[in-house]
């Protein structure tokens, strides 16, 4: 057997913790040292129970006949030895000993962000997860997301769409869509992006497995982006393991009261970076492009004057038909032929039924 072999049997031990491997690897050094060990060497570090299933597990044969089930289904293996390892996940102290990934692997050179939020967010933290996705993408960022319905993904949605570079860190196994709504996403990055887990074939998603899930997801990155999250959000913990790891954190703000944003404007509060553009993270990491400001500037030049009123009363945020009304004091009728005429035009876009933002 190879270092690959090893590795991928050290890992995959039923009751062996990444504690115990450690002490394992600390002793012995190599895995294959580790496979090699007597009875008598290894038991010192394992308990009853782990020592039964340890000499179990020592069987060449069904180990290789493994390895190959994985890999004959597109699935890799990698270990902390490979150069391939992604190199700022091994920057941090608990990080994986096994990784299983499709596609891509993270990119080791440039910057990266993890954009995370809420499953169940607002049409609005949806529209801003895929803006931040698509626009960092179109940057150089790639984006780093945990592939979860909402917020995580939009967010690969958007850099996908400006084919930029996105991984997902799955909290289940590599071979497990979940959820399964995401199936054509699913394909998708692993055909044109990157799929990544802790945890190899069949694994099932389980709760106890996201927060663990979760530092893998700022562990890869140089920031997190936190987009809609509740007081207490999984959300959260990926950015209070992000602040733990020495990444920076940024946090879009919310309304105050709105549910989806009490745990951003928390993060601000506690001194995460207040992001409104994508420009405001460019900028932290020093890397600039043309401000949206501007680009909205030179939309409204092209309008005449009644399409500009309309125009301008508009933002990122969704208005409600009847507050256009009034606060561009025309008829309905009048400002619904002027929103049909904008959104033609791909000035502004209609979220959901009578809800309209600008188009970024």
């Amino acid at each position: 057997m190879k270092d690959k072999h090893f590795w991928y049997w050290l890992v995959n031990i039923e009751g062996v913790g990444r504690g115990t491997i450690l002490k394992l690897l600390k002793e012995f050094k190599t895995p294959k040292a580790i496979y090699e060990a007597s009875e008598n060497e290894v038991k010192p570090y394992l308990k009853p129970s782990q020592l039964t299933k340890f000499l179990l597990s020592k069987k060449d044969e069904q180990i290789m006949e493994g390895f190959r089930s994985m890999e004959e289904k597109g699935v890799n293996f990698l270990y902390p030895t490979q150069a391939e390892y992604p190199r700022k996940l091994k920057e941090i102290y608990d990080y994986p000993l096994g990784l299983y990934y499709t596609g891509k692997l993270p990119k080791n050179e440039g910057k990266s962000i993890a954009i995370v939020g809420s499953r169940n967010c607002s049409p609005y933290g949806r529209e801003m997860a895929y803006y931040f996705g698509r626009e960092l993408a179109k940057q150089g960022v790639e984006v780093i997301s945990g592939f979860a319905a909402g917020v995580d993904s939009m967010a690969h949605k958007g850099a996908l769409e400006a084919s930029g570079s996105t991984i997902g860190v799955l909290g289940c196994g590599i071979d497990i869509c979940y959820p399964i709504d995401n199936i054509h996403l699913y394909r998708e990055m692993k055909e044109k992006a990157g799929l990544l887990s802790e945890y190899g074939l069949k694994v099932q998603p389980r709760r106890q497995l996201f927060p663990m899930r979760n530092r893998i997801i700022s562990g890869l990155c140089d920031g997190v982006l936190v987009v809609e999250a509740k007081a207490k959000s999984g959300s959260l913990i990926t950015a209070d393991q992000g602040l733990e790891q020495g990444r920076d954190i940024f946090a879009l703000p919310g309304r105050r009261g709105d549910v989806h944003s009490e745990g951003c404007n928390n993060l601000i509060k506690m001194g995460a970076k207040l992001v409104t553009e994508v420009e405001d993270i460019l900028e932290e990491w020093g890397i600039f492009t043309e401000n949206k400001e501007k680009i909205c500037e030179k939309k409204q030049n092209l309008l005449d004057k009644k399409d500009k009123m309309v125009y301008s009363c508009l933002s990122l945020e969704p208005k409600y038909i009847d507050a256009i009304v009034k606060e561009c004091k025309l008829s309905v009728q009048e400002t619904i032929s002027i929103l049909f005429r904008l959104e033609m035009e791909n000035k502004i876009k209609q979220i959901v039924k009578n809800y309209y933002m600008i188009t970024v």
